[in-house]
């Protein structure tokens, strides 16, 4: 089977178990953020002219990475997100295939700390609201979502979103160029919502 051909499988075999299994407090790691990731990694993958094998990795990667949140707590669902995949595509593909999705989606497992250029691109894809102006309805989001599986209220969002942006950090040189900018007007907006 293609690359190709396995993805359109894979992109509807995740569809279906957001579908089947979607969770009413997941405002924020639903199908949409999932299609946001697959979108931004597959511009990743494009400006970087990955050779069809890693552009096949990071693809399933990109699909798999929060389907654990569908199946249990925040904590450890990318383990199960990986496991997940290694389930559904069995010996459809080799092994060391398998480990590189494996590692790819416990990649974005924060604090992240990705080890090569596909660990990068995933991880940056995962967070690339940080430089946009979508920042603050998302973040409303990831929130609201915290909030409802947590059973408790946070006071100080602004404060510990503003902690997260800035310890954050975009690797690809695409987006340390064309996201960079975006995020320190989100810093400098936290920062006035704050201290007025």
């Amino acid at each position: 089977m293609s690359y190709a051909s396995l993805l359109v499988k894979i992109e509807s075999h995740v569809r279906n178990l957001f579908a089947i299994h979607m969770q009413p407090y997941l405002v924020y790691h639903n199908l949409s953020h999932t299609e946001n990731v697959v979108r931004y990694t597959a511009k990743l993958s494009e400006f970087y002219n990955l050779k069809p094998h890693c552009h096949f990795i990071i693809m399933a990667a990109a699909w798999f990475h929060d389907t654990g949140h569908l199946f249990g707590e925040i904590e450890g669902h990318e383990a199960r997100s990986a496991a997940l995949m290694e389930q559904y595509l069995g010996d459809t593909i080799s092994e060391i295939y398998r480990s590189d999705i494996r590692q790819c989606i416990m990649a974005t497992k924060m604090p992240v700390h990705p080890g090569n250029v596909l660990e990068m691109i995933i991880c940056d894809a995962d967070t690339w609201h940080l430089g946009t102006t979508d920042f603050f309805g998302e973040d409303h989001k990831v929130w609201q979502e915290v909030e409802a599986r947590k059973g408790k209220i946070f006071d100080n969002k602004p404060a510990l979103s503003l902690r997260f942006i800035e310890q954050h950090m975009f690797f690809t040189s695409y987006c340390i160029q064309h996201l960079s900018e975006g995020k320190r007007e989100n810093v400098k907006r936290l920062h006035e919502s704050i201290h007025g």
